[in-house]
């Protein structure tokens, strides 16, 4: 069932989202901006993550955004994706004036500090070398992204594109970007817990209601153009085994033929029963693993197979194999009871993401952000009346030879152990 709400608008374009549920003692606030990676200037790039972590650094009239949160038993985080920044707090119900309070405080004026400023970038900066330069792997997607995209943001990660785009931010940057989207028009708020939408509503306008508009929101995007052949990117690093990525661009998050193709890579690659695992895992023992997922992000983005092929098998020899399948064999194989089997377990998940209130309101939140909460009301039907013909027009027309992007990400070790074998065999 669709989760039921309650929606305001103030004078100011924020727009508030109460779901009540009086059976739990707590309460969430999800706040939502909407802003990611993709609203940055690709010469500064980082910027949106950078400020998620900067806005737990005090705001004008609180210095210190966690204490007061630990004094009414309050817990709270954030991420950032591509399109939106996020932040959520979960409480006792009767604190929830303090989430208002602290949310309210930062939306309004941060304390920019140069200081505070300079000790987030720092972290921010490990957490760069930490997880994307020195972990295995950690850069795969980063290059993966820039060989798909050509002109679209998405080509770099919320972490952004360089370390030195990071360093360079000063106060006034970070300050500019942060009054152009932190705005009230720009955010949406869930509340989802032991509430009553009328006292939600009068708490909303007493400490957002005065936060006046402002910036200057003017997505100027450029879109992707048509991709017309394949491409193919290698890369060598040092990590224990060679991986292989396959992606073909794809919709967005609202287009219509969304479902089908969600639908479709759990078919393909979601788990040990999909058509790729047991076909080249389990049959013919040419991967030790393979997967396939969507990034599902508001502009079109990537449908994606990720695969790690089998010892002493190169990653021409998968590529090959992949290629076979998916551009033959696949469009002979019956997918009835695939395609049953892949709705059952999507509605499952569905289901579960609306037995925590957190969750509730992060889908409520996010709903009202993408488009809105009626839009996506309706998910669970949609994927339903998903059919046969729906799957193998949407696979024809986007998994396609022409519409692909390869990344070879290869073990530095064995090119240099190939290459001393070549050295001494001759």
């Amino acid at each position: 069932m669709p989760i039921p709400f309650q929606r305001f608008q103030f004078s100011n374009g924020l727009r508030l989202i109460v779901h009540e549920d009086h059976t739990t003692p707590l309460a969430s606030c999800f706040i939502c901006y909407f802003v990611g990676s993709r609203d940055e200037n690709p010469n500064q790039t980082g910027l949106a993550h950078l400020l998620e972590h900067y806005m737990f650094c005090g705001s004008k009239n609180i210095p210190e955004y966690d204490v007061p949160l630990d004094r009414v038993g309050g817990q709270n985080n954030a991420y950032t994706t591509d399109d939106v920044t996020c932040y959520y707090i979960t409480l006792p119900a009767n604190n929830i004036e303090t989430a208002f309070w602290l949310e309210s405080d930062r939306m309004a004026e941060l304390a920019f500090r140069k200081k505070k400023l300079e000790v987030e970038k720092k972290v921010v900066v490990e957490e760069f070398k930490e997880h994307f330069l020195n972990k295995p792997f950690g850069d795969m997607w980063m290059f993966f992204n820039e060989a798909v995209f050509e002109k679209h943001p998405y080509q770099w990660t919320p972490i952004g594109k360089e370390i030195a785009h990071i360093e360079t931010v000063n106060i006034d940057v970070i300050k500019s970007f942060y009054h152009n989207y932190y705005a009230p028009q720009n955010a949406v708020i869930a509340i989802a817990g032991n509430v009553h939408f009328e006292n939600i509503v009068q708490l909303a306008d007493k400490w957002f209601g005065t936060i006046p508009k402002r910036g200057n929101i003017n997505r100027n995007i450029t879109p992707e153009p048509v991709q017309n052949k394949p491409k193919k990117v290698e890369v060598s690093r040092q990590v224990p085994y060679d991986m292989l990525l396959k992606g073909w661009k794809m919709c967005g998050r609202l287009a219509p033929e969304f479902y089908a193709l969600d639908l479709l890579s759990d078919i393909l690659g979601t788990g040990k029963s999909s058509f790729l695992y047991q076909e080249l895992v389990e049959k013919k023992h040419l991967f030790t693993d393979i997967s396939a997922s969507i990034t599902a992000t508001y502009d079109p983005g990537v449908f994606v197979v990720s695969a790690r092929p089998a010892e002493g098998i190169s990653l021409q020899e998968a590529n090959n194999a992949l290629e076979k399948y998916l551009y033959s064999s696949f469009k002979n194989t019956d997918i009835e009871h695939a395609l049953q089997k892949v709705k059952n377990s999507v509605d499952s998940i569905l289901l579960k993401n609306e037995i925590k209130i957190e969750d509730r309101a992060a889908t409520l939140a996010l709903s009202e952000t993408f488009h809105s909460v009626e839009r996506f009301q309706n998910d669970r039907e949609l994927y339903s009346n998903v059919d046969e013909s729906q799957i193998i027009d949407t696979f024809n027309n986007v998994i396609i030879p022409t519409n692909e992007t390869i990344l070879f990400y290869r073990n530095y070790y064995e090119i240099h152990n190939t290459q001393i074998k070549e050295i001494i065999n001759n």
